[in-house]
């Protein structure tokens, strides 16, 4: 089961920041996880499009320059990261989960991944609830692996995958069931659960043997991983 810290570590520094990604790479991560936006033709490591609940600045991502957001404290003096800052931080370390945000997302990010090598954009996924996105991802690049979110209907996530040739289905923790889990292993498909925080959710997750959970607590995923819960 692979760990994967949400938004870095966010129960240990501000989500999204280099900081909490750092210190989910401390705590052993297989992977991070982050959230980007299109930003005057940046892609900005921000979950959402307004800015009141991670930083100090008021008011909705595209009312602002690029310029003008990195100037926002995001927590604890750290800044929006842009997306290359994080493949810097990450290549040759850890995974890296990119969620898309918004429209325009799935174009973008193949152009800033372009310059990588095969290897290592095979520890890339790329998922999103927007469909359109994920095709877009799939037209310019389909050699990048791609996780479809789940919001509403299961199911659709069956059809999705099928139709983008998807790596994984991400579902949270209240959607997961064992059926669905032996159904997308015998279509070949990885099953990453969110948010898996408590010790107890944890062990649960690595008993029914789901492929990976994203959480924002790293550190108690490595201490079940080590087996120092039991």
């Amino acid at each position: 089961m692979l760990s994967i810290g949400h938004r870095g570590a966010m129960a240990h520094a501000p989500e999204n920041t280099l900081l909490a990604i750092q210190k989910a790479i401390d705590f052993g991560v297989d992977a991070v996880e982050i959230d980007v936006h299109l930003v005057g033709g940046e892609l900005l490591v921000i979950h959402d499009s307004t800015l009141e609940r991670t930083t100090n600045g008021k008011g909705r991502l595209e009312d602002f320059t690029v310029e003008e957001l990195r100037l926002l404290d995001a927590g604890q003096g750290e800044k929006i990261p842009l997306l290359n800052e994080v493949i810097h931080a990450t290549l040759n370390k850890v995974g890296l989960n990119i969620e898309l945000k918004g429209k325009g997302t799935g174009k973008t990010v193949v152009q800033q991944l372009s310059h990588l090598s095969e290897q290592q954009r095979k520890t890339l996924i790329i998922s999103s609830f927007l469909m359109d996105e994920l095709k877009q991802v799939y037209k310019l690049d389909p050699t990048i692996k791609l996780g479809v979110l789940v919001e509403r209907n299961i199911a659709d996530g069956f059809d999705w995958a099928a139709k983008l040739n998807a790596y994984s289905i991400h579902l949270s923790l209240q959607q997961l069931s064992i059926n669905y889990l032996e159904q997308a292993h015998q279509k070949k498909l990885k099953i990453y659960v969110y948010t898996v925080n408590s010790i107890k959710d944890i062990i649960q997750m690595l008993h029914v043997g789901v492929d990976g959970i994203f959480s924002n607590y790293p550190d108690r995923v490595k201490q079940v991983l080590l087996g120092q819960s039991f």
